[in-house]
């Protein structure tokens, strides 16, 4: 059977997150406090499943690859190369940097490099990130620093409000600052070289590990956190769209739907969509498949038309 399949997210609990998925989004989450939902992921260290339909209660992956042709649009598949998450910073998050993919091949035993965009669904006044190191940031000076705690004066911050977009490529130094909402898709990859962690401890005690060598060898040094101009918005009947985000391995169109917005897609590409905020539906041969803030779809590659409905803001993202 295909349908827009509704997904039912995997929690995660980091140092520094807080209770805004479960505040704002109404997410069931153990104990109210968590990092990270998974929203649509197919990677062993987080497994979405179906939450509605058909298919409820499976594993997604199972689901997808149980079918590829429908699914992905493809006869053989390997990998599920996506994943959409929701972070909630209460805290700033570490200082880190993720591999490209050759160098995550040979160092990750095969697992995916990881590049990935940000949408900011809200900050608090004076919320900031790290985004790239300042300019003539050496390999060397980049080691010495993250080794004796003086990395700070070596990154490039950049204020944020709701509603910006960032394009992090592998290699980036990066950090999500306290008090962000951030929407992320990403390449479906869980490799983290952490560089830099404010000399936290966790619930016992204990320091998290640093990976400053592999971060050292995998960081881009012309990686500045320069942004690139986003193309206009194009307004049509039912609401408006905007590309935030364009690479080989995504592409991510914001909507702002108020009314009703017609999308027709090949039916050799899936699709993943995640409501930041208002409520709609997504209709389908007749059936409205209703969402709100906080849920998230992954559209069959063989659906090759749907319409979005509602007052809301969504994400839109594919191969």
């Amino acid at each position: 059977m295909i349908y827009p399949i509704k997904t039912a997210p995997v929690f995660k609990q980091y140092i520094w997150g807080g209770d805004t998925l479960k505040t704002k989004f109404g997410k069931p989450i153990p104990d109210g406090f968590a990092a990270e939902s998974w929203e649509i992921s197919c990677h062993s260290d987080g497994l979405c499943s179906v939450a509605e339909g058909e298919y409820k209660g499976k594993l997604l992956c199972d689901v997808i690859f149980a079918n590829t042709k429908a699914m992905l649009g493809k006869e053989e598949a390997g990998v599920f190369p996506l994943l959409v998450k929701l972070l909630d910073a209460k805290d700033k998050l570490s200082v880190q940097v993720h591999p490209n993919d050759a160098f995550a091949a040979v160092h990750e035993n095969g697992e995916l490099g990881k590049t990935e965009m940000w949408y900011v669904v809200d900050a608090a006044p004076g919320a900031h990130i790290v985004y790239g190191l300042k300019k003539g940031t050496t390999p060397e000076v980049f080691k010495k620093a993250a080794q004796n705690g003086t990395l700070e004066e070596y990154l490039n911050y950049v204020p944020v409000k709701k509603g910006d977009s960032f394009f992090i490529p592998s290699g980036t130094v990066h950090a999500i600052c306290e008090g962000l909402l951030i929407a992320e898709i990403q390449q479906s990859s869980n490799t983290t070289y952490r560089v830099y962690d404010y000399n936290r401890t966790d619930k016992d005690g204990n320091k998290r590990p640093l990976h400053i060598d592999k971060a050292v060898l995998a960081a881009d040094y012309n990686a500045c956190g320069m942004q690139t101009s986003l193309p206009e918005k194009i307004s049509f009947e039912g609401g408006t769209s905007q590309i935030i985000a364009e690479c080989k391995y995504f592409t991510v169109i914001k909507y702002d739907v108020n009314g009703t917005v017609s999308i027709s897609k090949p039916d050799t590409k899936f699709e993943m969509l995640i409501c930041t905020e208002g409520r709609g539906a997504v209709e389908y041969n007749g059936t409205d498949y209703d969402f709100s803030a906080g849920d998230s779809f992954f559209i069959p590659a063989a659906i090759t038309a749907y319409k979005l409905k509602g007052k809301c803001e969504l994400l839109r993202s594919y191969e």
